[in-house]
Parts: C-alpha cells; structure tokens; sequence
C-alpha cells in the first residue's frame, strides 16, 4: 500500500504589495482563490505517481484543486475539504506594513505557538490531520495506492500522524511546490 502527500502547483497572480497585520486574513483569502500559475509545471515523477495511483484526493482549496486536475487529468479526483491548509489567525492588529509573505511566517509562528486567536488551533490541526491520515490509510487498503493534493504545513501535520501509524516515509519535508513524500506499508 502507498500514500502519496503532494503540495500544490505555484499559485496563481497574487499582490505581493505590503499589507498590515489586520489584513493578513484578507489576503489568505485572496490567496486561497488565486488558483495556480501554469509556468511551473509538475515534474515528471509526480506526473507518474499521480497516473498509478489507484484514487486521487484533494484539498476544496482552488490551488489543490486545479493541482489535483492538472496532475491527474485523466482520473476522477476526489475533494476532502479537511485537506484544507492549517488556518491562520484572521488578523495580527499590528498596524506596520510588511510584505504578505512576512506577515504569513509571523501569524504561523503565533499560530504555533498559540499567541493568537484562530479558527483552528494547532491541537484541532493535528486532530484533524489524524482523521486524513486514517481515511487515506482506509483508501490505500481499499485501492493499493492513493494521492493527495494538499498544502504545505497540513501535508506535515498528515505526513507525522502516518509515520505514527506505521508508515514508512520521509520525515523531513520539502518547501517547494509539487513536493512529494511516499508512504508506504
């Protein structure tokens, strides 16, 4: 059995513009609805996994989303919204302009650490990436092989409840986008 973790295409056309901190929700959801950028295509080893692999799951989140179609184009994907990426704090009511990227290390560091209100907090995020792990397991038994097109930090919070599971995989994870890490058992 084999369970394939991938992190979405580069998104799409995003302002990389300064914000504030009482913006950073705004922006998430900006980004969230950008969709990916086609000038990065994924690489042929995740092109092969994703044609083998016996059911295709993504995340609702559009970039998972068109990742997901464009990956697997001929196979029916499957969309988990609990496949979503780990939430962000809505605002940091810090009124200094930063850069959106500087802004979103800063509310996942609070988030982290729990210095910050938000929808889901780091002990529900590993909740529910325990409930993703044992569907995807349930899938592989059901299929031989699955893939799921996710998001950075969710893909880690899923990828450690496997290793806990008895999977075998990577433990460390790659940033880049179309990043993949097998899992087998």
């Amino acid at each position: 059995m084999r369970i394939v973790l991938v992190r979405h295409g580069k998104p799409g056309a995003i302002s990389r513009r300064p914000i504030d901190g009482r913006d950073i929700g705004r922006w998430v959801r900006r980004y969230n609805d950008a969709g990916i950028s086609r000038e990065l295509p994924p690489p042929a080893a995740v092109r092969n996994l994703a044609s083998s692999a016996g059911y295709v799951l993504a995340s609702s989140l559009r970039r998972a989303r068109e990742s997901a179609a464009w990956l697997a184009a001929s196979k029916e994907v499957c969309l988990d919204p609990e496949l979503r990426e780990a939430a962000l704090p809505e605002s940091m009511a810090v009124s200094i302009r930063l850069s959106p990227g500087v802004w979103v290390t800063l509310a996942r560091v609070a988030w982290w650490l729990n210095w910050c209100d938000s929808d889901e907090t780091i002990a529900m995020a590993r909740q529910r990436a325990g409930r993703v792990a044992d569907r995807l397991a349930a899938l592989a038994a059901e299929y031989g092989s699955v893939i799921a097109v996710g998001h950075g930090m969710f893909n880690r919070f899923v990828a450690g409840q496997l290793r806990r599971r008895g999977w075998r995989g990577p433990k460390g994870w790659h940033r880049k986008y179309w990043a993949a890490a097998e899992f087998d058992r």
